[in-house]
């Protein structure tokens, strides 16, 4: 057993009974080649509903701040995070990132880049997600995630809302900025959707 699936199996108790969460709409199977997790991103937590979640183990990317924390940063490290910087110059870590799902890799990546507690805004999304996807070719797994007032909290139910595995590309031709931009916009939409319904559920 790996590093990842020891801290999935001694979190998934302990994350389901101080912070319940409902899953809706998770698909019965996930495409076996390389696919990006996108929700919405409201808490610290989020990473972990979807490591409990998911069948298939789950190659984050994060800030690099992270890795410098005393715990979590040898747990990321030892989990294959892929450290993300601020400044962004992240090209080799785009590369990477494509390579792996070219190989068939499940990776998540939170298009608003930090957490947000409040409805999304479009102004948040950033393009780095649909980059990576222009590039790799890789299907989008959409999910939107809600909590009361956008705050998890000891107790509150956090409800996770899943798309359909999608490819969100245009069939015109285009160049690869232009592409990760159309894929943005759409994957904005597709999370504003199913964060729409997470929310409906809660009430």
């Amino acid at each position: 057993m790996n590093r990842y699936d020891s801290l999935v199996r001694f979190f998934r108790p302990i994350i389901r009974f101080f912070f319940p969460f409902r899953v809706l709409n998770l698909p019965e199977s996930l495409p076996e080649e390389g696919l990006v997790v996108c929700p919405n991103h409201i808490s610290f937590f989020d990473p972990l509903f979807l490591a409990i979640t998911l069948p298939r183990n789950i190659t984050f990317m994060a800030k690099e701040e992270l890795f410098s924390r005393p715990i979590i940063g040898k747990w990321v490290k030892e989990c294959g995070v892929i450290p993300l910087s601020r400044d962004g110059g992240d090209a080799a870590k785009l590369r990477q990132a494509v390579r792996e799902l070219k190989a068939g890799k499940l990776f998540s990546l939170f298009p608003q880049g930090t957490r947000c507690r409040y409805p999304l805004k479009k102004e948040d999304f950033k393009a780095g997600v649909g980059m990576m996807v222009a590039l790799s070719g890789a299907k989008m797994l959409p999910v939107g995630v809600y909590s009361k007032h956008y705050k998890v909290r000891l107790f509150r139910r956090t409800y996770l809302y899943f798309g359909e595995p999608v490819s969100l590309a245009s069939e015109e031709k285009m160049g690869v900025k232009d592409q990760a931009l159309y894929i943005t916009d759409r994957l904005f939409d597709e999370i504003a959707r199913l964060e729409a319904l997470a929310k409906e559920a809660a009430k």
